[in-house]
């Protein structure tokens, strides 16, 4: 198989993603979207219903159709849509003809909802217009309607906010706290528990606080604060108890933390289990006295109940990924509590919707949504598990992807360096979106370097306040030890990666000479710049406190690949997207300014109405990763083989 092909077969995946099962527990609802889209960076999306004799497309259309929820006293489907306002999403009502209403009128774009306990209504977290998406979510601007002219940023303009929707009548009120804006909540009688943050902008994400809202007075009451990140409320079902994640975490999104719960009553928090599991992603009550959790477990996934007093029940860790992505691990339970649906995919396997009848069972399938993309990689790399330490004996892991079609010699070798970094390379069905570079006909080294999730708590904050340090050096030892394996040429190697593999890519150009090609990603040239242009927090994390503070400004500037170029030699490719507000489009400008300075071969391609990270457009996309695929050719195949 060749890139091309491969390529080609890779943009007819489609995803599944929002889970819900039906009252009766007899289906499941899922949105379907494909890979890509000839709509420019917006990306249809449907319902669908998949039962065990069959699916069934219950949306279809242009637009954007997301979130299906099932009422739960009846048979009504609400879900989001922007059909009525590209770009803005409004809730719908599903009939049983098919027909859809929309309901209430929400001013800003439906992120989150969920119905009253009782049906009568529905809660939703709206964006206003001019917030950013987050970085798993492209990090552009949000925006429908008119231009936007000027961009204003201003104090108090915008907020992610709550309303409550009555559904017979359409009557909408906002119940949302009035001085903060609402990342995320979960119903509570009376009201909602919710993360939130007075600063609207993903910098206030990085600070957010547990908050009560009571929905009548729109008060609000402090429940937690905490030096780190929260995300996956979860409300018992007596109303008494929150459970929620607690972690580090470098993106919205990504946290996968330690498992908590709160008495609303005492105020009292328990940790549950943090010594068993730390790096949960996702959670939710199986009765009042214990809880059904998921999260990530060195490559795969671990899955399992708990109880409110700590200790784990039962789990089970697969190879694999369950999951909507591999940002966010996490199944679906039927309202009895027995019946277990998730997105499942592994090496050679894509995505898939599987479920289970009772928690011990096999998966069995209830979709076909990729069969065709399955058969159609016969030549399907070998795909090797490795394992190596760093310099200070820390135990790491790794997956090395090799073409079918090799011989015995070492192969040009692509260092493939994931972002985050509170992220991991894992058992998937595309491990690090390298399956075209494979099919290239080289070896794909993807390191897991520390800081990673999967490997407990305490290893995913190693690399505060040590950026490009041991980290890097966790990476440069990976590849000593693939060549010392043969499967890497050490005169034929290259290195990559996005967002923050994108920042040690441009780390890697400036420290050594040992890669004879690069290809940065949506990357970041210097922490400085990029805290100040940016709508993240992530750099007074990552270097180790406020950059106001002399001594961390030191850091992250010893620490920015802009600033220690000394003799660069790498012929590097910058791409990035000219939307992206999580690592600016000025951050690729500035590096491949400097590298001009320098004298070394290089070029920028920025994409119009692409954001951070993989790109939405089809023709923007394979433009994209043939660039990077002619790259690697061009330095590792046709100039290595002339040394």
């Amino acid at each position: 198989m060749t890139s091309p092909v491969a390529l080609a077969v890779l943009d007819r995946l489609r995803f599944p993603s929002d889970l819900h099962f039906t009252n009766n527990g007899d289906a499941v609802l899922a949105t379907v979207r494909n890979a890509t889209s000839d709509q420019g960076a917006a990306n249809p999306s449907h319902i669908w219903r998949f039962d065990a004799r069959g699916a069934q497309p219950l949306t279809d259309g242009p637009h954007s159709d997301s979130h299906a929820t099932p009422s739960p006293v009846d048979d009504r489907i609400a879900f989001v849509s922007d059909r009525a306002c590209l770009g803005r999403n409004a809730v719908f009502l599903l009939a049983p003809s098919g027909d859809a209403q929309v309901v209430g009128d929400v001013p800003g774009t439906v992120e989150q909802l969920r119905w009253s306990a009782d049906g009568r209504s529905i809660v939703v977290l709206a964006a206003d217009r001019g917030l950013s998406g987050g970085a798993i979510n492209a990090a552009t601007r949000l925006w429908w309607g008119e231009a936007e002219q000027p961009e204003l940023v201003a104090p108090g303009t915008a907020r992610r906010r709550l309303f409550r929707i009555w559904p017979n009548g359409g009557h909408t009120e906002e119940v949302g706290p009035r001085e903060h804006s609402v990342w995320e909540f979960a119903l509570v009688p009376g009201g909602a528990v919710a993360v939130v943050s007075r600063d609207a902008s993903e910098r206030g994400w990085h600070h957010a606080q547990l908050i009560r809202i009571d929905f009548e007075q729109r008060a609000v009451a402090l429940l937690h604060t905490t030096p780190w990140q929260l995300q996956g409320l979860a409300v018992d079902p007596s109303g008494g108890k929150v459970a929620f994640l607690e972690g580090w975490s470098s993106d919205r999104g990504l946290v996968a933390g330690e498992m908590s719960v709160l008495d609303l009553s005492s105020g009292r928090v328990s940790r549950l289990a943090r010594e068993q599991q730390s790096n949960v992603t996702s959670l939710r009550w199986r009765d009042p006295d214990s809880l059904w959790f998921t999260g990530w477990q060195c490559l795969g996934t671990v899955y399992g109940v708990v109880s409110a007093a700590g200790v784990i029940e039962w789990q089970r860790h697969e190879d694999a990924i369950l999951g909507e992505s591999s940002f966010l691990a996490q199944i679906a339970v039927s309202a009895d509590g027995k019946k277990i649906a998730a997105v499942r995919e592994a090496v050679a396997t894509p995505p898939e919707i599987v479920w289970k009848a009772e928690r011990d069972d096999p998966w069995s399938s209830i979709s076909e949504l990729n069969g065709e993309v399955a058969a159609s990689f016969p030549c399907y790399p070998e795909v090797l598990h490795v394992e190596w330490c760093g310099t200070d004996g820390l135990a790491l892991e790794a997956l090395v992807l090799l073409p079918q079609q090799r011989g015995s010699a070492p192969l040009p070798m692509i260092v493939d360096i994931h972002g985050g970094p509170c992220y991991a390379t894992k058992h998937s069905f595309n491990p690090g979106g390298a399956l075209a570079y494979a099919a290239a006909g080289f070896a794909v080294f993807l390191p897991n370097y520390r800081g990673n999730v999967g490997w407990g708590q305490a290893h995913s904050r190693l690399n505060l306040g040590d950026p490009a340090g041991a980290e890097f050096d966790d990476i440069l030892a990976g590849v000593d030890r693939c060549v010392s394996l043969g499967l890497g040429d050490p005169e034929r190697l290259g290195v990559t990666g996005s967002s923050y593999g994108g920042y040690l890519t441009n780390w890697a150009v400036a420290t050594t000479t040992r890669f004879k090609a690069a290809v940065s990603v949506s990357s970041i040239a210097s922490h400085h710049s990029c805290h100040y242009s940016c709508e993240h927090d992530f750099h007074p994390f990552i270097v180790g406190g406020p950059l106001t503070q002399a001594a961390n400004l030191r850091l992250a500037n010893a620490r920015s690949p802009l600033l220690k170029l000394a003799h660069p030699r790498t012929p590097t490719l910058l791409i990035h997207g000219r939307e992206d507000r999580c690592t600016p489009v000025s951050e690729a400008r500035q590096f491949h300014a400097a590298l001009l300075e320098h004298g070394v071969t290089t070029e920028l391609a920025i994409y119009p109405f692409e954001g951070h990270g993989g790109f939405r457009d089809r023709a923007r996309r394979l433009d994209g990763w043939r660039r990077r695929i002619a790259w690697f050719e061009l330095y590792l195949l046709r100039h290595g083989a002339a040394a």
